[in-house]
């Protein structure tokens, strides 16, 4: 993903690869217990962060729109790299939770 996120990692990515329902449900419980969203298992549906079909709650992903805008394969790439909006997600979130194991 533009902001760092493993696809190769991430529960929702291997449950769209995989059409394997076990981890959609996975998926589905860590929205829910996580943050308190409720997705429908159908939702469970990314083809990785630089594609056109990303999960329903990455569509208006502000790192995705903020690279896109600086035409930016990822934020890695921006001469002000790590923003600290950026910096303060990737503390709590990237490859953090959601992931297979290593």
């Amino acid at each position: 993903c533009y902001c760092g996120h493993d696809c190769s990692r991430c529960l929702t990515f291997l449950a769209t690869l995989e059409d394997n329902a076990d981890l959609r449900q996975q998926v589905t419980a860590f929205y829910r217990n996580t943050f308190h969203m409720e997705l429908e298992e159908a939702e469970v549906f990314c083809l990785s962060g630089h594609s056109e079909q990303v999960m329903k709650l990455c569509r208006d992903c502000p790192w995705m729109t903020c690279a896109k805008s600086r035409n930016l394969v990822a934020c890695s790439a921006c001469g002000v790299y790590p923003c600290q909006p950026l910096a303060d997600y990737m503390e709590a979130y990237v490859n953090k939770c959601n992931q297979a194991g290593p």
